[in-house]
């Protein structure tokens, strides 16, 4: 699981793809999903990088219409508790746009990401640490 994950990411927001899902129930959220196989640490941030989508918990996401609700991306500072808004992906295949370490940290990671968020920094230590572009 740990080689495919680190696969899922783009050196630039451009396409690139995804080679595993494993969409999980955000705790505390009826249709809010995370991305359990996408989740990781950034080893010159420590920033976790995580999805969420609302909808059906079963994808791929590929097929989704835009009504059905983007992914979203999101790097969390955990210790922080901040966030940096990383965008939409509209096909389940994007990763991190250039530049993302720099983008402006926002207070409060369950008020963005909610119970993902917290899963996220709860097993932020026992997720794969990979070299983000």
């Amino acid at each position: 699981m740990l080689g495919v994950t680190v696969l899922g990411l783009a050196a630039t927001a451009t396409a690139t793809p995804t080679l595993a899902e494993n969409w999980k129930p955000s705790p505390g959220e009826a249709k809010t999903f995370y991305d359990a196989d996408f989740m990781r640490v950034d080893e010159a941030s420590g920033l976790v990088v995580v999805r969420i989508a609302e909808g059906r918990p079963n994808g791929p996401y590929k097929a989704w219409p835009a009504g059905k609700g983007p992914i979203i991306l999101y790097a969390l500072d955990c210790a922080a508790d901040k966030w940096i808004d990383l965008g939409m992906d509209f096909s389940g295949d994007q990763g991190p746009p250039k530049g993302w370490r720099k983008g402006e940290k926002i207070e409060d990671i369950k008020g963005a990401v909610g119970g993902a968020g917290r899963v996220a920094c709860e097993t932020k230590d026992t997720l794969p640490k990979v070299a983000l572009p």
